[in-house]
């Protein structure tokens, strides 16, 4: 067991600090053990037992707790950073903390009821979410009886609790925009349906409820409340990550996990220069190749900048929370085109450096042959795509609306 870190808010930041630097050292530790599993994840189609109670024993599931609860009340810089650090060792363990951590995060903004079901226990929950294709929520006395099919459960072998998009269906038969529905595990099923070249050890699998009682008090009528509104007389409040706002917060995450993982094959591939040949010509080592040595400066300066955004985005998002002032629709906008900036800087940088790599990094028994499908696999998620994001900031700055995402998911 780690030791147990103490939540020690810093009165000039308003963040945990001192269990920001040990949790991120936590994560670099990590590194040998996870890149030990990292096999089994691919073979089995989920973390290996060993590998997600390391990550537990590390606190990163306190990190996604408000202090009211037990957590630590560490920033959006350090959650990412976290992730980051994972991504380098296994691309799959890093996506699995990000999606739980901010999943629980999301509860912890919910309302007072909710908080009260899924945090009041005394042990913190590890909370999986899927938002679409939405289930159905048909209303009985004291809850609802949730239905539904949810795929991509990323980490749901691993979670005590998923957050279930639902719609909620009226007497008439029509369904009516609903929001989220949490449901204990243990009163759900998972289909094994994760067979995708890349994340394997995700295991985000479908998640499927049939029948399953949800009390009122595990329902969030989002297309009411919206994500994180706090409506009077809140008891359940007050921390900065109640302030932080949805998708930013998300997506800053998400990309920490692509730019670590593409960092480490930088870093692999620069170690390899000194030692692999340029086949076929006189240059006994590809750092003596002019060509090579450009590819590789400019890979590096691509995922610096990568990392550069994405930090950015994490400090307004820390920002706002401390200030409790909200991202304006311009600012998420921005942060939106910048979070495509950084995927394509990635996306870039790891081609180029596939290159330099070889064929031979290719082969299944090479960590960069996985690293490099994780890291483009991530990069395609649907909250990431380049093409979607340019098309948000540009109607932004036009003034076209509605945009073409609900503001939450901006």
């Amino acid at each position: 067991m780690a030791t147990v870190l103490k939540s020690e808010i810093d009165p000039g930041t308003g963040y945990n600090e001192v269990a920001e630097k040990e949790l991120i050292g936590r994560a670099r530790e990590l590194k040998p053990l996870l890149e030990k599993h990292a096999p089994y994840g691919d073979e089995h189609g989920r973390l290996h037992p060993e590998a997600f109670d390391a990550l537990t024993d590390a606190g990163f599931w306190e990190m996604a707790a408000p202090r009211r609860w037990g957590g630590l009340g560490t920033s959006t810089r350090a959650m990412s950073l976290v992730g980051f650090e994972l991504a380098k060792a296994d691309p799959s363990v890093a996506w699995v903390y990000t999606v739980l951590h901010g999943s629980t995060w999301v509860a912890s903004v919910g309302p007072d009821a909710l908080q009260e079901a899924v945090f009041g226990g005394g042990k913190h929950p590890v909370i999986c979410a899927v938002a679409n294709p939405p289930g159905t929520l048909d209303e009985v006395d004291g809850g609802y009886i949730l239905n539904g099919r949810w795929p991509y459960g990323s980490g749901c072998l691993h979670a005590s609790w998923a957050q279930l998009g639902a719609m909620l269906r009226q007497k008439d038969g029509s369904l009516q925009p609903g929001g989220f529905a949490y449901a204990q595990m243990k009163d759900l099923e998972v289909d094994i349906t994760w067979a995708i070249m890349a994340m394997k050890g995700t295991g985000s699998n479908t998640i499927v409820a049939r029948d399953v009682f949800i009390p009122t008090a595990q329902f969030v009528h989002v297309a009411k409340t919206g994500i994180g509104g706090h409506e009077p007389g809140k008891r359940h409040v007050g921390e900065p990550s109640d302030y932080w706002p949805f998708m930013p917060f998300l997506r800053a995450t998400a990309h920490a996990v692509v730019a670590g993982a593409a960092t480490e094959i930088l870093d692999r591939v620069t170690a390899n220069a000194s030692k692999r040949p340029v086949l076929y010509t006189h240059y006994a080592r590809q750092a003596d190749c002019v060509t090579a040595q450009a590819q590789l400066g400019q890979a590096a300066a691509r995922l610096s900048g990568a990392v550069a955004l994405t930090l950015k985005n994490c400090e307004a998002i820390d920002r706002s929370g401390v200030t409790r002032v909200p991202m304006t629709p311009q600012e998420r906008a921005l942060s939106k085109g910048e979070g495509s900036v950084v995927v394509e800087l990635a996306s870039q940088a790891v081609d180029q450096l596939m290159f330099l790599a070889g064929s031979s990094s290719f082969a299944d028994a090479n960590p960069i042959s996985r690293l490099y499908r994780d890291c483009l696999f991530a990069a395609r998620h649907t909250a990431n795509l380049p093409y979607v994001g340019y098309e948000i900031l540009g109607k932004s700055m036009l003034g076209i609306e509605p945009n073409i995402s609900p503001a939450d998911f901006i």
